[in-house]
């Protein structure tokens, strides 16, 4: 039971990230923001790295393009992508989405990883799928309504722009699962490759700081709050997070995660008044469904047919 409340209280954690993100972005710029989130992580990876001499950073040959891709990709381009998404549309349709995630990962395993794809996975993935084309469904249908042409109608594409910078945050970060996955295989540890993942991102974001010309100073006030974020919403979170996991069952641990959205939810409308449609919940309801039924296992016998009759892929 403890295991299932520290789940919770980080899934609340991740949540409350909304509370800092969604308000810095109103005197900085997407880019300013996540490059000093990063400056704050390869400071903190750096200081454990000395502290942990067993744990510091060892490049194993063959692993570049893994880093290069969670680095570049799903650090800097997907953080880049998930906070921008927070200036054009609804943040609790931003973070609903992320629950998508899991379907780009199994599919990329089961290309890179050559795992099988089993019926289970594809039943439940198109649940999840359909669930997402309803919650963004009134935003579509907004879409078609307009008499102007859409690239001549500046909410138009916020809109289009939004959703697009929402699913890269999806896909950068479901990839970046697999491929961490990768590298762990290969002999890192899990300091080594956040420590890897950190620093490529830093570098890239610094090019990307140079290459728009943006400021490298923040002030005071905003720089703490962000040093808050990362500290509350991501180290406390993630420690509360794996101290709950150690005690707590995988398919129990799953259903405590699905606070998260359940939270920022209820952050969201609170905070900013931001409130989802009917038709929103509905989707947001088979989305979290789906999304949790791919997260079991199947049953024996449905595991015992998949083994026997797997889907191939092309």
């Amino acid at each position: 039971m403890a295991g299932i409340i520290l789940i919770m209280i980080a899934a609340s954690l991740w949540a409350a990230d909304t509370l800092i993100r969604y308000p810095l972005l109103e005197k900085n710029s997407t880019l300013q923001i996540v490059f000093f989130e990063h400056v704050v992580l390869i400071a903190i990876a750096i200081t454990i790295q000395l502290l942990l001499p067993k744990h510091r950073f060892r490049y194993i040959k063959g692993s570049l393009f893994a880093f290069m891709l969670i680095g570049v990709f799903g650090s800097a381009i997907g953080t880049l992508a998930f906070t921008k998404a927070f200036t054009l549309m609804n943040p609790t349709l931003v973070i609903l989405l992320q629950k998508l995630q899991p379907i780009i990962a199994i599919s990329l395993s089961v290309i890179l990883l050559k795992e099988k794809l089993q019926r289970h996975f594809i039943i439940w993935a198109s649940v999840s799928l359909v669930g997402s084309v309803i919650m963004i469904a009134p935003d579509i249908l907004a879409l078609t309504q307009q008499s102007t042409t859409w690239y001549y109608n500046p909410q138009i594409m916020a809109i289009i722009l939004g959703y697009a910078s929402a699913l890269i945050a999806v896909i950068a970060w479901g990839s970046s699962i697999v491929y961490g996955k990768k590298l762990s295989l290969m002999g890192y540890s899990t300091l080594q490759i956040m420590t890897g993942r950190f620093s490529v991102a830093f570098v890239t974001l610094c090019m990307l700081m140079l290459g728009f010309n943006e400021s490298f100073v923040i002030s005071k006030p905003d720089f703490t709050n962000l040093i808050f974020m990362v500290l509350l919403s991501g180290l406390l979170g993630m420690y509360l997070y794996y101290r709950g996991l150690a005690t707590t069952p995988a398919r129990y641990a799953t259903i405590a995660e699905l606070f998260f959205p359940v939270a920022a939810v209820i952050i969201n409308w609170v905070a900013f008044d931001v409130e989802l449609t009917k038709w929103q919940f509905v989707g947001a309801g088979l989305l979290i469904g789906g999304t949790l039924m791919l997260s079991r296992e199947p049953s024996t016998e449905d595991h015992r047919q998949a083994s026997s009759d797997p889907i191939t892929t092309a």
